[in-house]
């Protein structure tokens, strides 16, 4: 940058110049030139002010001098933001507490010891106790167990299997078939079920408590009892109804059954009334309609016969060889289907089988007096064959006779009583086939005789 002093000068000397070529031409003297004002740092530049000049043209510099530059413009300084001022904030609201609904689970698993197959393995059980969602959300709310849900814990508690159940075959609980299953009883841990109830009822998530198992006790009869015999497979079931009965039938149904309600049986050949006893009032037996003659009367024991046609039904489609069998004398409807029926009369008419399985049998019965429904199942060592029964075939049949009237002085004179129904005449076969493998390698035919039997009616004498 060129200072007003040099630029003064520079001036001055052109003058000069200027002078020599115009001789004897006089030019007035240059007023003294203004001095150079005290120089400023380059970051601001001053404005300097130009010295006056002569009004005389004076010519263009050289083009070998350089154009006087001007300043370059000085950049803004840098501002520093002012923030602007912070707004008023609205507090957030407290997050709601969480509302759990759902209901209440209150759980207890265990495993039991069972014979599957003939192996010893676990099968699990488990009940629970469910809260509905409703009560379950009040007493989250109270974070405490009331008098009302203790008193229904303590009656869940109590209803478990606190007490060993001795092992038996049971059928359809996880697994396939039949498994021998040996119920323990639960030793349940009360105050622990307590304490697992309430820390579930004061988290605002929970769903679930468990019950507190602290151990099991084994009962008497336990899976060796099946093992060491060979009693691990099950062999034939027998069904019968017997919907419609007497207070005193289903009293001796009853009562004949119970003999073979988990029962062991080691001979060489079956005898039903070995089983089950002289049939008296001593053995639990009361009177009731029996099969006598040509007409049905009062009789201890009657209704036995349901029992030994289930057995026999039982037994036969196990696959025992029959040594003695005999048909009602008429079709009774409490066996239908007909052909499979097997009555006994002490001491001279028996059921009989042959045990030819090579060890063992054991028998279970149960009956539902609400489905009339009796069922007796046999197990033992496993076959390598099975049994079909074919359904039962009427080969002839003949009508039922008229009514029959027997006169009877215990009831009221003119009063009449149906005691037996009509039945046709009929004769009935069923096949059982043997199979190993796909194949019959074995059959054989039951063949039962029934005659035709008339209403009977009991009408009154009595004066």
């Amino acid at each position: 940058m060129i200072s007003a002093f040099s630029r003064a000068a520079l001036l001055s000397a052109l003058l000069l110049v200027a002078a020599g070529s115009a001789a004897a031409q006089t030019i007035p003297a240059l007023p003294p030139a203004t001095p150079a004002p005290a120089p400023v740092t380059p970051t601001e530049p001053a404005p300097v002010e130009p010295a006056p000049v002569d009004p005389t043209p004076v010519p263009d510099p050289a083009p070998s001098e350089p154009a006087p530059v001007s300043p370059a413009p000085t950049p803004p300084a840098p501002t520093t933001p002012v923030p602007a001022p912070p707004k008023p904030t609205t507090p957030a609201p407290a997050p709601k507490p969480h509302k759990n609904t759902a209901p209440l689970l209150i759980t207890v698993e265990a495993q039991w010891p069972a014979l599957v197959n003939g192996k010893k393995t676990l099968v699990p059980f488990s009940r629970t106790l469910t809260i509905p969602g409703p009560r379950a959300e009040a007493l989250r709310a109270r974070g405490t167990i009331t008098a009302s849900l203790d008193a229904d814990l303590s009656a869940f508690l109590a209803a478990l299997p606190l007490a060993a159940q001795d092992a038996r075959f049971e059928q359809g609980e996880g697994w396939e078939g039949w498994a021998v299953v040996q119920r323990n009883g639960l030793k349940v841990d009360a105050a622990a079920t307590r304490q697992n109830v309430l820390a579930a009822l004061k988290d605002p998530r929970s769903v679930k408590a468990k019950v507190v198992v602290s151990g099991q006790v084994a009962p008497g009869r336990t899976l060796n009892y099946f093992s060491s015999r060979g009693l691990t497979a099950h062999l034939g079931s027998g069904v019968t109804n017997y919907y419609g009965s007497s207070a005193a039938r289903m009293t001796n149904i009853h009562t004949g059954a119970a003999n073979f309600r988990d029962r062991l049986f080691e001979g060489k050949a079956f005898s039903f009334n070995q089983m089950i006893g002289p049939i008296s009032t001593r053995s639990g037996y009361v009177t009731g309609l029996v099969i006598s003659g040509e007409r049905t009367a009062n009789g201890v024991g009657g209704g036995i016969c349901q029992v030994s046609t289930t057995v026999f039904r039982t037994l036969y489609s196990a696959g025992l060889p029959v040594l003695e069998r005999r048909n009602h004398s008429y079709q009774v409807h409490y066996y239908d289907p007909q052909g499979l029926d097997a009555t006994i009369y002490q001491p001279s008419q028996d059921l009989r089988f042959a045990n030819d399985t090579g060890g063992a049998l054991w028998f279970q019965a149960d009956w539902d007096d609400k489905e009339a429904r009796l069922s007796v199942h046999v197990f033992g060592k496993p076959r390598d064959f099975t049994v079909e029964l074919g359904t039962p075939r009427t080969l002839r049949s003949t009508p039922a006779p008229k009514d029959r009237l027997i006169q009877d002085a215990t009831l009221p004179a003119g009063q009449r009583k149906q005691v037996d129904w009509a039945a046709p005449g009929a004769i009935i076969e069923v096949t059982r086939k043997f199979v190993r493998d796909g194949k019959t390698f074995k059959q054989d035919t039951l063949r039962s005789d029934y005659r035709p039997w008339p209403n009977i009616f009991l009408v009154g004498t009595k004066s």
